[in-house]
């Protein structure tokens, strides 16, 4: 009997033994096939060249962005004192900026044309004769060179400019064609081709008479509008955006405005 009972506990722990000895063979047998299969799928040099281009495009973007937000970079003085009753605080390029809280926007300041009709709106606060003049302050996706009035005298002396009138002293209106970008000439596009107001007797920051491009269109106001933009200061570009109103003959007095309005920031 204990022959016996010895004999079936060693077939039986032999059996175990061989079950154990099977699973770990199958399970090694996974490792490696995982393994392998890992290794097969390991992205290419290029692809990773390329993951890791995109990683740090992401990582100065967000540099780029985080120069004008609240909530990260550059942090206010310490000892700054607001009173937000009356003034907005904003950061642009990693400055700080008191700005007046009548005048400040989600996209930066703003105001509203013309001036005497804002100032005698009704008691509904709406009159369909004014318009909201932005203005989008950045130190990020600045229009590249050139710009302004430059690229229309680049234009001019590429003879790409045609009807250029003065409509009053001081003010001038012209048409002129976009370049293409893929084949370097002229496109024959009929939407490329821009009209522009120039402010000749003003000179923005940049010491270039202010250019808006800006359409009127007599049927539906709101179908009109226009814009325009300069380097203001610090690396800060402000970018005018006029989104509907025939207001297009207003361009130096507009611009005037703009200025006045920039002026009244105060940096801390």
């Amino acid at each position: 009997m204990q022959l016996i009972f010895s004999s079936r506990t060693r077939r039986k722990s032999s059996s175990s033994g061989q079950a154990q000895f099977q699973q770990h063979r199958h399970m090694g047998g996974l490792v490696l096939a995982v393994a392998f299969a890992l290794l097969g799928c390991r992205p290419s040099a290029e692809e990773e060249a390329k993951t890791a281009a995109r990683l740090k495009a992401e990582a100065q973007r967000q540099e780029e962005l985080c120069r004008d937000r609240a909530d990260c970079g550059e942090k206010p003085p310490a000892e700054l004192k607001v009173d937000y009753k009356k003034h907005a605080l904003r950061k642009w390029n990693n400055h700080w900026f008191l700005v007046p809280r009548d005048y400040n926007a989600a996209q930066g300041m703003g105001f509203l044309w013309p001036l005497e009709r804002a100032r005698l709106k009704g008691p509904s606060g709406y009159d369909p004769n004014v318009w909201a003049i932005e203005l989008h302050i950045r130190s990020h996706d600045i229009p590249p060179e050139p710009r302004g009035y430059v690229r229309i005298r680049l234009a001019e002396r590429e003879g790409r400019v045609s009807n250029r009138v003065t409509l009053r002293p001081g003010l001038d209106r012209l048409r002129y064609r976009y370049v293409d970008d893929e084949t370097g000439k002229p496109s024959l596009s009929p939407n490329a081709v821009f009209t522009e107001y120039v402010a000749t007797d003003r000179s923005d920051p940049e010491g270039q008479p202010p250019v808006l491009r800006c359409k009127t269109n007599a049927a539906d106001p709101k179908q009109a509008g226009g814009g325009g933009g300069f380097m203001w200061r610090d690396g800060i570009y402000v970018g005018v955006l006029i989104r509907a109103g025939n207001i297009c003959e207003d361009w130096p007095a507009i611009y005037d405005e703009v200025i006045r309005v920039l002026q009244m920031t105060e940096k801390v």
